[in-house]
């Protein structure tokens, strides 16, 4: 071996020095709360009470009082005032700008009930005025 190829022959041998690495500090990550999806608002609703909507819950009441009367015979003029009454309250209701299922349905409730109301009364008027007439005078019954 010669010489020149390694010229620091003649002194010892040193590792070269390494730095320690040095251990990252541990942090925990950040936590961010997970945010909301943001979607496009649609059209608000009123909060407050709406124009008409009692006289079309009255008239819807009218109307269901108006068909469970109309069953009753004699009664059923009772059917055919609070037909006529749902009636003008649901006509009000529409005026004063109440759109809803709860006005249609009462006014078609309170329409029928004094249609039926005003056929079961005339028909037990004329039943009874029949019954007395035969009643008064039984010759025109046979």
């Amino acid at each position: 071996m010669d010489n020149q190829q390694y010229p620091n022959n003649n002194q010892q041998y040193q590792a070269p020095q390494y730095n320690q690495p040095q251990q990252p500090q541990y942090q925990p990550p950040q936590y961010q709360p997970p945010q909301a999806p943001m979607y496009p608002q649609g059209p608000m609703y009123p909060q407050g009470p709406q124009p008409g909507k009692g006289l079309a819950v009255g008239s819807l009441v009218c109307g269901i009082i108006g068909l469970a009367f109309v069953w009753f015979g004699i009664s059923a003029i009772i059917s055919l005032i609070v037909g006529i009454v749902g009636i003008i309250l649901s006509v009000n209701a529409k005026k004063q700008g109440y759109v809803g299922g709860m006005n249609t349905a009462g006014l078609v409730m309170s329409i029928i009930s004094a249609a039926l109301g005003g056929i079961v009364f005339v028909a037990c008027i004329s039943l009874f005025g029949c019954a007395g007439c035969i009643a008064s005078n039984p010759s025109l019954y046979y």
